[in-house]
């Protein structure tokens, strides 16, 4: 299975290493050389904006999930991905955007963020992990940003809160080029038996 469409988790803001703008430019100059659309959270600052902007530019299909409270407290305004040819797409809450950003997508990519990407990464590894899906699941390990949760899994493992069979549900790479290869063959070859529920 080609893949089509994919998710990129990540951070509103740049962060205070060059490395990570730099990353989501990359990635997103990745998607747009593979035919990609992309899906992400909605917004135009930080890292979000960047890999919106280039993928857009690009010639691909951007389309944000954004909470409808995120509208209402001026958070994020769906006009700013208009304005450069992206799709804004309103829900109801962070769960439906979450849903919503999965059974879209052929794949999903985590890039350097705050509290927000590292949730919506670990709810994904979990929904992955109870056979809710079985799309594959990358991090873009830019500056070994992922290095400590990396390192948590292999010590959950260890202590017997992480089962072996799901030590590797991450694909895990540190250029876009490779991980995408990686993610591709994933997808290509992965018979895990999936049951998206109505009501995760």
């Amino acid at each position: 299975m080609a893949l089509k469409t994919i998710t990129v988790f990540c951070g509103s803001s740049l962060g205070n290493d060059p490395r990570f703008e730099e990353s989501a430019k990359v990635l997103g100059q990745c998607l747009v050389k593979n035919k990609i659309n992309l899906i992400y959270g909605g917004g135009m600052l930080g890292l979000m904006g960047t890999v919106a902007k280039t993928v857009a530019d690009g010639g691909c299909e951007v389309t944000g999930f954004l909470p409808e409270f995120f509208v209402t407290r001026n958070i994020h305004c769906p006009k700013d991905l208009e304005s450069i040819g992206g799709k804004t797409v309103l829900v109801e809450d962070m769960h439906t955007r979450k849903r919503n950003m999965l059974e879209q997508a052929d794949a999903l990519i985590a890039l350097p963020g705050g509290y927000g990407t590292f949730e919506e990464l670990l709810e994904m590894i979990t929904w992955y992990q109870l056979g809710l899906h079985n799309k594959p699941i990358g991090v873009l390990n830019v500056a070994n940003y992922w290095g400590s949760l990396l390192d948590w899994i292999q010590n959950a493992v260890k202590a017997g809160f992480v089962y072996d069979e799901n030590k590797d549900i991450l694909v895990v790479a540190d250029d876009c080029e490779t991980l995408l290869t990686k993610l591709q063959e994933r997808a290509s070859n992965k018979e895990k038996t999936c049951r998206i529920l109505p009501n995760i």
